[in-house]
């Protein structure tokens, strides 16, 4: 996949921290716990987080990273992402306010960044608008969909007609329309996504919302969302299923730690009680030897690790 926006450099010291403060309007805490901000649980402390609701304040905040050399990056619901166990040491941001309104004109719907996938797939069924609801399964936000290019039997990229991006050290929006692949875009790892719009096809409003409910009783019913996970943990390998490997090879409730690969899903990783990120790590390590021992395959990762 394209990792999220993340760009390296040092953690903030006490009169940066400051600083950041000031230009968020005092929006941001320090030595946050990001375990509660991933749906797998895990992870450390940032040295700062905040959520930034106007495109103002996230050119400011992204450009005085840039110039001070601390190190940022971008979250989103957490659904796809892992949270080493000593944390991140840099900004971590978050968009809301604004960047999560969805707006609707004829066939185009015009989505911020934060606003969840799901959000997105109902307005426009709402609106009786078609093409989307292959999406709704997707944990996630919208710019981290068009980030890594989510998908199941339809891929966000194949919807997106333009993309609404702040590049870090950059005092404007832009508009791209950035190449997709399977898991992948062609975005500026400094490029954060504020907006996405797509085009869809008007269709029956009845339909698409049986569609949508469809979906979402399958989802319920072949994935362990009762339990913390970070989604599919591997790619699917050219012309296979990652989970069809992982269930052959018998790693199908292995368990290191608190973390267990699931019952109910082989692609899926649960947090059982407990788990570290480190059980984690080690679980898909051990996952990953078994199936290339027994398969031949290497398994990439789908997930991110902060």
């Amino acid at each position: 996949m394209t990792a999220p926006a993340s760009v390296p450099g040092r953690a903030p010291d006490k009169d940066q921290c400051g600083a950041l403060s000031a230009l968020l309007d005092g929006d941001i805490a320090f030595e946050y716990p990001l375990a509660q901000r991933t749906s797998m649980r895990v992870g450390g402390n940032a040295s700062a987080y905040a959520e930034v609701k106007q495109v103002g304040r996230l050119v400011a905040a992204l450009s005085f990273c840039e110039s001070e050399q601390i190190a940022w990056t971008m979250i989103g619901l957490g659904s796809n992402l892992l949270v080493p166990d000593d944390g991140y040491p840099g900004l971590v941001l978050r968009l809301a306010g604004e960047f999560a309104k969805i707006s609707i004109e004829g066939e185009r719907v015009r989505a911020g960044g934060a606003a969840p996938v799901v959000s997105l797939c109902r307005d426009a069924a709402n609106a009786g608008l078609a093409g989307a609801e292959a999406l709704v399964g997707i944990p996630g936000t919208v710019g981290g969909a068009v980030r890594m290019n989510a998908g199941t039997d339809v891929e966000i990229g194949d919807l997106v007609d333009r993309v609404e991006v702040v590049v870090a050290g950059e005092k404007v929006q832009t508009f791209t329309r950035p190449e997709f692949a399977y898991r992948r875009s062609t975005l500026d790892r400094r490029a954060v996504v504020c907006a996405a719009e797509l085009v869809l096809t008007a269709g029956d409003a009845r339909a698409i919302k049986e569609e949508l409910r469809r979906r979402i009783d399958k989802r319920r019913a072949t994935q362990p969302i009762e339990m913390p996970n970070s989604g599919s943990i591997f790619r699917n390998p050219p012309g296979d299923h990652a989970a069809r490997l992982i269930e052959a090879s018998g790693c199908k409730g292995m368990r290191h730690g608190g973390a267990q690969v699931s019952q109910k899903h082989a692609n899926f990783i649960v947090n059982a009680g407990g788990a570290t990120c480190a059980d984690v790590l080690a679980l898909i390590e051990e996952v990953q030897q078994k199936v290339f021992e027994q398969q031949a395959v290497s398994l990439e990762l789908e997930v991110h690790v902060l």
